[in-house]
């Protein structure tokens, strides 16, 4: 008799192991730093990934602003902790952070996007095999790439200026980069760091000044105040580069980006292989993209009085 009901639990158990892989239903709680459109792009190829792979059906998309504040991100991510969401989808560095602490001793995944260096931000200590709970897509722009774009558009130009967030370790990491290769090309960086949005305009103002051309890193806080950089710019009748395109239109004179939408659908695939095939995210690299998309504005280069060289409008998608 013990020996029978030692089988019935035995096969209960097996059954109710079973049921628990063939969850049908997922939900994902995504926590999006701000709104600006890199990152929203992030958001919309990401639920894009998730339907060319076949299975938005089964996964439902809770989406929550932090409003670019670390406040109302650890209260979002406390909220999906305890709903207990199924993978936490994290758009910009700040966001990935505060997930990551937030799950801390609950398996809920989490994967990033929009987050330049996952290294440097604490993330994961190998980009290669994360080894922990947490992978994503990186959109680190291809910085030398950008530098050498500026050098051709601006062949007399000297100084390169640079505002950034000193709270955004990201940022201040890719002006490493920058000025080494920089000075690799006999050019010389000017940075001024900001702490909140009210010390950007002096400062884009100051950095206008003493420089030939201002380029916007991957930095929230500044991307999502680009009109007045341009603006404060446009006074000095300096042009203004970016590393990513999502503001363009805003009075960017050139980007040669990488494509968040793109970055997103990545990151829906990834999201697709841990919660429908089951895959470990422990053994999913940190992914990035190599494709590019040059853009240069028209309007810009009339009202700067800049000619673009032939050689950029060949390859250029002119704004």
């Amino acid at each position: 008799m013990k020996k029978t009901i030692a089988i019935v639990l035995m096969m209960v158990l097996v059954l109710t192991g079973c049921a628990s892989k063939e969850k049908s239903e997922f939900t994902v709680g995504v926590l999006n730093w701000g709104e600006h459109p890199a990152l929203n792009a992030s958001l919309d190829g990401m639920v894009k990934g998730l339907e060319e792979a076949g299975v938005s059906g089964r996964i439902k998309v809770e989406v929550k602003n932090a409003n670019e504040d670390a406040s109302n991100a650890t209260i979002i991510a406390s909220q999906f902790v305890s709903e207990k969401v199924d993978l936490i989808y994290a758009i910009a560095t700040p966001s990935a952070q505060i997930a990551l602490t937030a799950v801390e001793g609950t398996n809920i995944p989490v994967i990033f996007s929009a987050v330049s260096d996952a290294k440097a931000a604490g993330l994961v200590e190998n980009i290669a095999k994360p080894e922990g709970n947490i992978t994503g897509v990186s959109d680190l722009p291809p910085l030398e790439k950008q530098v050498k774009l500026m050098q051709e558009m601006l062949p007399e130009m000297k100084t390169i200026g640079i505002l950034f967030n000193t709270s955004e370790v990201n940022s201040q990491n890719q002006i490493i980069e920058v000025k080494e290769i920089a000075q690799g090309l006999g050019l010389s960086v000017l940075e001024k760091g900001v702490s909140n949005a009210s010390e950007i305009a002096s400062a884009a103002t100051q950095v206008a000044t003493d420089s030939d051309a201002l380029f916007i890193v991957n930095d929230n806080m500044i991307a999502t105040a680009t009109g007045l950089v341009v603006e404060q710019a446009l006074k000095q009748n300096k042009p203004v580069f970016m590393a990513e395109d999502g503001q363009f239109d805003q009075g960017i004179f050139a980007s040669d980006s990488v494509s968040y939408f793109n970055l997103g659908k990545i990151a829906g695939v990834m999201i697709k292989e841990i919660l429908i095939d089951g895959k470990n995210i422990a053994d999913i690299p940190v992914q990035t993209s190599d494709d590019t998309e040059l853009s240069v504005s028209k309007e810009m280069a009339e009202k700067l009085g800049i000619e673009i060289p032939q050689s950029i409008l060949e390859r250029a998608a002119v704004r």
